[in-house]
C-alpha cells in the first residue's frame, strides 16, 4: 500500500469512527434529484434513500434536490430544492436529556416534529438566520430568502400546517399558529411578526415528492402514539423515590428479623 492509498484509507477510517461516535438523527426515506451528506470535515458524499444522518452533519440540495429524512424519534424533515441544513445537536433515548437543534443554513425546510418535541416542547430548535424556532407539537416551514423577489423581502419566513411554532430573535418573539405565517427581517432590530397572508412563493414552486408526506406523517403519527404508549407504561411500572426507599426499609426489617430468629 503506497502513502497515498494508506492517507485515504485513514482518512475514511476517520469518518466512519467520527459517525460511529454521534448520535443517529435518521434515515434518508426519499430523495428526488441532486443532494449530498456534508460530514463535519467537509467531505461530501451522494445521498441515497438508507443513507444515515448523523449529528454534526449536513445535506445539501441542488436546484432539483429534494430530500425528506425521517428522524430517530419519528419526525420527518423535507429539505427544499437549492437548500441546505445543519444538525447541531440530537438525541433520542428516551430520557429528559433529549434534544434535536438544527439550523436551516440555506433555502427551505418543513418540519415535522416526532416525540421529542411532543414530550418537551423546549427540546425543539431551529436556527434561520439570527431568528430561532420553537413549536408545540408542529407541522412548519420555514424559509430563507436572500434576495427580493418582487414584493418579498429578505428574511425568514415560517408557515404553520398543524400545531403551532414561536420565532424569536433578539428583539422579541411571536406565536404562529395553523394556517398563518410569520416573517423576521434580517435587520434584528424589528422582532417578528405576523403577516397578513402566507407568502406567494409557497404555492408557485415545484416539489416532486412532496405527496408523499401525509401518508408517511399518519404512520409516523402511529409510531410516535405507540412510543409514548410505552414510555408512559415504563414510567408508571418504574417505583418513584419513596417507594424505592420503603421498599429497602421492609428488605433490612426483614432481614434483622431473619438473624434475630
Amino acid at each position: 500500500m503506497n502513502k497515498i492509498t494508506a492517507n485515504i484509507f485513514l482518512g475514511l477510517l476517520l469518518m466512519v469512527g467520527a459517525a460511529q461516535a454521534a448520535e443517529l438523527f435518521g434515515t434518508v426515506d426519499a430523495v428526488a434529484g441532486a443532494a449530498s451528506l456534508k460530514g463535519e470535515n467537509g467531505t461530501s458524499t451522494p445521498i441515497a434513500t438508507g443513507t444515515l444522518v448523523y449529528a454534526g452533519q449536513s445535506i445539501v440540495t441542488g436546484a432539483d434536490g429534494e430530500v425528506h429524512v425521517v428522524t430517530a424519534d419519528s419526525g420527518l424533515i423535507a429539505l427544499r430544492p437549492n437548500s441546505s441544513f445543519r444538525v447541531d445537536r440530537y438525541q433520542a433515548k428516551g430520557e429528559e436529556s433529549d434534544e434535536i437543534a438544527f439550523s436551516l443554513l440555506k433555502g427551505a425546510l418543513r418540519s415535522i416534529t416526532g416525540w421529542i418535541a411532543k414530550r418537551n416542547p423546549a427540546a425543539y430548535s431551529l436556527s434561520a438566520n439570527s431568528t430561532t424556532i420553537g413549536v408545540r407539537g408542529t407541522d412548519h416551514e420555514t424559509v430563507i430568502i436572500e434576495t427580493p423577489i418582487g414584493t418579498t423581502l429578505p428574511g425568514t419566513y415560517d408557515t404553520v400546517y398543524e400545531g403551532a411554532t414561536v420565532m424569536r430573535n433578539a428583539q422579541g418573539n411571536t406565536e404562529v399558529h395553523v394556517g398563518e405565517s410569520a416573517y423576521a427581517a434580517r435587520d434584528t432590530r424589528q422582532s417578528p411578526a405576523l403577516l397578513a397572508h402566507r407568502p406567494e412563493f409557497f404555492e408557485r414552486r415545484t416539489l416532486r415528492i412532496e405527496q408523499r408526506i401525509q401518508q408517511r406523517k399518519e404512520n409516523l403519527r402511529a409510531d410516535i402514539h405507540n412510543r409514548m404508549q410505552t414510555g408512559n407504561n415504563a414510567r408508571d411500572d418504574k417505583p418513584d423515590a419513596t417507594e424505592r426507599r420503603e421498599r429497602a426499609r421492609q428488605l433490612h426489617d426483614r432481614r434483622i428479623q431473619r438473624r434475630q430468629q
